[in-house]
């Protein structure tokens, strides 16, 4: 049985629904809320839904993901691939869209497939390849083994967005012979595997590919293996604060309104069938009233938990969204130690790029340009440090007395976030030229005695 039916993708499918919010938790039923026991179908619904599902996996990873994206990726592709720029995948997704696609899926899920391959139809010679993206949860299944000394990918199963008779199509890509195929199968009613069309063996330029161009990119690197989700333990924790939640605000729906009572012998015409100001009861001697008022602690030790979970959850990323300096801490230490928070930035930038780069490059080979001329290049600087005055004057201070080069004190005013980090020094020259300006004329160098 292929690993992501079971484990995995249970885990993927955990965490889509909290990403999808209140209204996915509560639809799951069930699934996620366990039902107290002697609570009927009926019940168990007004249970969930006097629930509230705190949505911070999804603010988590919105923040997570406009951090990792602070600064715009520096893209460099040749002439023959530059419609990419704006056409990346088969949906016709630009590469921008691509990266923050693949960058949130990664955080959240733990990996993203990506595949590189040309149009099935009407290829001409113009044509260039395209990639499609699989989220974490339509990798079914793969092997890997050492081929001349390297691991890698051997055979691959990936859900499809296409259906056959009815029934789900799998994509089977493998190496076999080592030529690189693909097929395609549903499973019928006895789980019995029937292949669907003719086994393809994918060509560019006429030739076979001895590889899969298929790459397994995780925040762990881009090696094909299984990664637990980044954010498992903190949708966990957050289905936990929903059904801790739903157990107070039923104790409170049952218990929270005062509730009169009356004993002693009422005739039908004397029972009170109304209460509140301006209405008086008039009971027969010997009847007593009063109110039953919930005195327990136990709402209490449910509001106590829900914070405590709540704590839970700050320190498995939600804190992320409020990272701020400390009033007792510099720069330098506040900086050091929301770095360190960052950690699972880090490594999803840096194998997002990397398996972005191979495709490019790969890309690059198969349509004859120079893979040299085609990058990707992500921030990594996640935290906004824009430089100090004093450290620029600092800065223009070294290039006047020759300390520095120019290029050096535009590539310290782009880390200062003055000069743009998508503009090389030559482009930033070049635009002086344009303009008729000359750094040296603002600022003349100091004169050597």
């Amino acid at each position: 049985m292929p690993r992501h039916t079971t484990r995995l993708q249970s885990q993927h499918r955990l965490i889509k629904t909290c990403l999808d919010g209140e209204d996915a938790v509560k639809d799951a039923g069930q699934l996620y809320t366990p039902k107290p026991s002697a609570m009927d179908t009926t019940q168990f619904a007004s249970y969930l839904q006097r629930g509230h599902f705190i949505g911070a996996p999804e603010m988590t990873l919105r923040a997570l993901v406009g951090i990792a994206l602070r600064k715009a990726p520096v893209t460099l592709l040749p002439p023959r691939l530059e419609p990419l720029r704006l056409s990346a995948t088969f949906d016709n997704a630009p590469l921008s869209i691509l990266i923050e696609d693949t960058v949130r899926e990664v955080l959240s899920m733990g990996r993203a497939g990506l595949l590189l391959d040309f149009p099935a139809d009407g290829t001409t010679a113009l044509s260039i390849p395209h990639i499609t993206t699989f989220k974490a949860e339509s990798v079914l299944d793969f092997d890997t083994a050492y081929v001349a000394g390297k691991k890698v990918l051997t055979r691959v199963h990936l859900a499809a967005d296409e259906k056959s008779d009815g029934s789900d199509v799998t994509y089977e890509l493998i190496l076999e012979d080592t030529l690189y195929k693909l097929r395609r199968f549903v499973r019928d009613q006895h789980d019995n595997r029937v292949d669907v069309g003719e086994e393809v063996v994918p060509t560019v330029k006429g030739k076979a590919l001895s590889f899969i161009p298929f790459i397994l990119v995780s925040h762990e690197g881009t090696r094909p293996e299984d990664v637990t989700p980044p954010f498992l333990s903190l949708c966990k924790t957050a289905l936990a604060h929903f059904a801790t939640s739903c157990d107070k605000r039923h104790s409170l729906h049952l218990t929270a309104a005062p509730t009169p009572w009356v004993s002693g012998s009422i005739p039908a015409n004397k029972i009170p069938t109304t209460i509140g100001a301006g209405t008086l009861w008039a009971l027969p001697e010997g009847c007593a009233v009063g109110m039953l008022e919930f005195q327990g602690t136990g709402v209490a030790a449910m509001r106590e938990e829900m914070q405590d979970l709540l704590d839970v959850m700050a320190s498995q990323g939600a804190r992320i969204l409020s990272a701020t300096i400390n009033r007792n801490e510099d720069i330098s230490t506040a900086t050091q130690r929301t770095r360190s928070e960052l950690a699972l930035l880090h490594g999803t930038v840096v194998s997002v790029e990397a398996a972005l780069n191979w495709l490019l490059r790969l890309a690059c080979d198969w349509v004859g340009a120079l893979p040299e001329d085609a990058s990707i290049v992500m921030g990594r600087d996640f935290i906004e440090t824009p430089i100090d005055p004093k450290a620029a004057e600092t800065h223009m201070r070294l290039w006047q007395s020759g300390a520095i080069s120019r290029q050096t004190l535009y590539e310290n005013l782009q880390q200062g976030e003055i000069a743009r980090a998508d503009r090389t020094w030559e482009e930033e020259a070049q635009s002086i030229e344009e303009e008729g300006g000359d750094l040296s004329r603002i600022i003349p160098r100091a004169t050597k005695v």
